[in-house]
């Protein structure tokens, strides 16, 4: 078994911070730095520079930081495993949904089950920037998102496919769109645009920006961020302004609102992509599962 409080070093290294570590913990600061102390002592090495300010890693502290998150990581792995034969299972995939797409691979995800009941199957939702994030760090096996993810990553390091593809739309309460005449440049211009786009990653503002640039030639003075679907759609039911999202959210969560094609009608394609060297072998179970199908929602 691996001792515990290895996982203070680890948490240490990535916060830097003795205070948030113990409170991760429920120890007191006191404990973790014996601990890191004593760690140290037997090490033979300085891991940590420490000063009344900040907490720094040295270079033998990164280096053992690397090798000792390697190994958790296949400890974990390793005991999960044990735990999915112990359940019955014969594999385990940890699938990771963007924002939007939990609510068009409902289906896909629902036949696999049943034609694999042996794989044991967690799903786990983030935005795009977390999501890309966990894939790279290999704490999901495969996720399903936006294309605009690859760009996340260097070239030929993920293998991927469109899974299904779909428009955009500008939404709004009819109230809003009444107030314009229906004019759906006029209500951007004056309307809040309510976003699940995040300050930066693959999803960022600076994106959002560039697409409304090239969609309407400008880009609406007044953005306001939510983090989820419900918190932006609750917005615009609220009439607090306009929202873009995915034409097979409308299909779900849309009654009511009235809706805007963007001018080009371009259709945004939601992939499946995996690292190319992942050592999941159910991983391609999943990927090519109903792959000739390539099911696309109504928009």
């Amino acid at each position: 078994m691996i001792n515990r409080k290895i996982r203070y070093f680890v948490t240490l290294a990535e916060c830097l911070s003795f205070t948030q570590t113990a409170a991760q913990y429920d120890v007191s600061q006191t404990a973790v730095s014996q601990y890191i102390s004593s760690l140290e002592e037997r090490l033979k090495v300085r891991l940590f520079e420490r000063s009344q300010r900040q907490v720094t890693l040295t270079e033998a502290g990164a280096y053992y930081y690397a090798r000792v998150k390697a190994m958790l990581r296949t400890y974990d792995e390793t005991l999960n495993h044990l735990h999915t034969l112990a359940q019955g299972y014969r594999a385990r995939l940890k699938v990771g949904v963007g924002m939007y797409e939990y609510c068009s691979t409902e289906g896909f995800i629902s036949r696999f089950l049943s034609l694999h009941p042996e794989v044991r199957l967690d799903i786990l939702q983030y935005p795009y920037s977390t999501l890309t994030e966990k894939l790279k760090m290999g704490e999901v096996d495969i996720i399903i998102c936006d294309r605009l993810c690859e760009d996340a990553f260097p070239h030929n390091y993920l293998i991927s496919r469109t899974l299904f593809s779909s428009p955009n739309y500008i939404v709004a309460h009819p109230d809003v769109a009444k107030k314009y005449g229906g004019d759906v440049r006029d209500m951007l211009r004056s309307e809040c645009l309510i976003t699940n786009c995040e300050t930066d990653g693959p999803s960022s503002l600076q994106m959002l920006n560039i697409l409304f640039m090239d969609e309407f030639g400008f880009v609406p003075g007044n953005i306001s961020q939510t983090n989820s679907v419900n918190a932006q759609l609750m917005m615009v039911r609220a009439c607090r302004g306009a929202a873009m999202v995915p034409g097979f959210i409308l299909s779900v969560y849309g009654q009511g609102l009235v809706r805007f094609d963007l001018p080009d009608k371009r259709r945004i394609r939601y992939q499946l992509m995996y690292l190319r060297d992942c050592k999941n072998d159910a991983v391609p179970l999943l990927y090519h599962f109903e792959e000739e199908l390539a099911p696309d929602p109504a928009g």
